[in-house]
Order: structure tokens, then sequence, then C-alpha cells
């Protein structure tokens, strides 16, 4: 009789601990704002004829808007409700298309903020980056298992070479892997920027010719290490990832956070919720309506 009475003590103890530890995690996820700025105010689209460019940020339960015209200030956020883990995003025509969860999809009106849930086929993720530079017929690409950048030949895709970064390693068994999750081709001149996540390094290539030069390499501000907070799937582990602006001001770091500017190189913001999220993209407004600029991805 006494064993069996401390058998349902202790389930009625392990019971009270998963509550606890439930309404734990539940309270201090409702407490974290939408783009982890308090004050921020709901999502309102221009509707003037001006042109307006935003820096789309998706950290996990929102989207978050910042302008580039003004500082990358974040002016507004709109809920994901019953959408967590986002893993990949990608426009459809001038709607944006999330995967999450275990491979659903949804679709949001970045007009309004009204969400179209179970909508097929999601964007798909990928560990692999890949950019084409046109003008040399070659596509830049980094995938798990190797620090460095291979240049493949278009069309064939038959690697030409693998660019290394002098100076810099990489143990597989520490850090992120891929360890290069960003790769970005200025629009207005050539150079590609990539990431170097375990090194906390992005790296700047010339690629005015077919095999790649050396530029610059740039320190990031934090650590591309840990996990994104908060999140809600099993993947959490901060990568990175690199966005150029369409008109090739800024470069964008994300799980980093940092925002570069391109021409001076010099980090000039960093932005919490590009802190807690890789997933990026820019849209403009043209005449009242979303567009997302040609080749930003």
């Amino acid at each position: 009789m006494t064993r069996r009475v401390a058998f349902r003590a202790a389930g009625l103890a392990l019971l009270l601990a998963g509550v606890v530890v439930g309404l734990t995690v539940y309270f201090s996820t409702e407490k974290i704002p939408p783009c982890l700025v308090t004050g921020v105010p709901k999502w309102r689209a221009p509707t003037d004829k001006a042109l307006h460019r935003f820096e789309l940020v998706v950290p996990d339960r929102a989207l978050c808007f910042f302008d580039q015209d003004h500082d990358n200030e974040l002016i507004g956020y709109v809920k994901l409700p019953r959408i967590e883990g986002v893993s990949a995003i990608a426009p459809r025509g001038g709607q944006l298309s999330l995967r999450y969860g275990n491979g659903l999809g949804a679709l949001v009106e970045l007009t309004n903020g009204h969400i179209r849930y179970g909508v097929k086929p999601p964007p798909p993720p990928s560990d692999t980056v890949d950019v084409r530079n046109a003008a040399l017929h070659v596509a830049y690409e980094t995938r798990r298992g190797s620090l460095g950048v291979r240049v493949l030949s278009l069309p064939s895709r038959r690697v030409r070479e693998v660019v290394t970064f002098e100076g810099f390693t990489w143990n597989p068994r520490f850090g992120p892997n891929p360890p290069d999750h960003g790769l970005s081709l200025a629009p207005d001149r050539p150079e590609l920027w990539v990431v170097d996540a375990p090194n906390g390094v992005i790296h700047l290539f010339d690629v005015g010719a077919a095999t790649p030069k050396p530029l610059a390499n740039l320190r990031l501000t934090k650590p591309l290490s840990g996990d994104e907070n908060p999140c809600a799937s099993h993947r959490c582990t901060r990568l990175g990832s690199l966005q150029h602006s369409a008109d090739g001001r800024y470069v964008y770091v994300g799980d980093a956070g940092d925002v570069f500017d391109a021409t001076k190189r010099e980090q000039v913001a960093n932005l919490e919720a590009l802190h807690q999220s890789r997933l990026v993209l820019e849209v403009d407004w043209v005449d009242g309506k979303p567009q997302f600029p040609a080749g930003v991805p």
C-alpha cells in the first residue's frame, strides 16, 4: 500500500511539474512583443502614390516592417495567429507565402494582414544558398559541410573552383552547419558578400572577373551562435542569411541583426527582430500596392 501511494504521489508531482512548465512557456511567450520591441503600432500599408521601401523581417509569430528610407525604423507589425515555427518565406504575386510547423503553408496579404491557411505548396526550406552572376555566366553556391564558396559554370553547373577564406578555419563538430548560410550579390557593383558564421565575419569579394578576389572582412557585432528566441520549431539554430537592399545601399544580416552601409562597409544598426530571424526580404509599395524588387529573393 505504501509503495502504491508513493507511485501516485510521484505521478502527481510529475503532472504538476509539466503543468507549471507549460504555463511558464505560455505566459512568457504571450509577454513577448510581436517584433521584440514594445510600443510598435500595428502595420498600416501606405495608400499614397509615393515609393516606399521596407525590409520585411519574419521572426516567430509576426511580420515586422522596417522603413529603409528612415534609418530602418520599425514602423509596424502583423501578428501571425496559429502560425509558429516559420522556416521559409517567398513572394507569391503581391502576397507573402509562408512555410511553418510541419510543412504547412499560408499566404499573407501584406496590404491588410489577412491570412489564408492551408495554401499549397509552401516554399521549400534549403541548406544550400545560390546566387547567379549573369554577366559572367556563373553561380556562387554554399552548402553543408564546406566552408567556402563554390563557383559553378552556367548552365552546366560544373564546379569551376572553390573559393576559401584565407586565415579562417572551421571545425564541423562546432558551430553552425552549413557554415556559410548567406550569399548576396550587390545589385550596383561587382561585389559578393558571404556569411562566415563560425568566425562571426562577412567576407567580401570582387567578382568583376571569373575568379573572385578578396576585398575585406567585416566583423559582426553579435555572434552567429545559439538559438533564435522566441522560436517554436526544431529549426531554431542561428545559421545566418544575407540580403542587399534593391538599391544596393544596405546589407541585412539575418540571425545577427546587423545592418551594413554597403558603400562604407560599416555597421549602421542592429535590429532585434533580425537578430532572432534569418527570414528577410524587401517589399516596396508603389502606387499603394506591394511589389518585390527584381533580383531580391
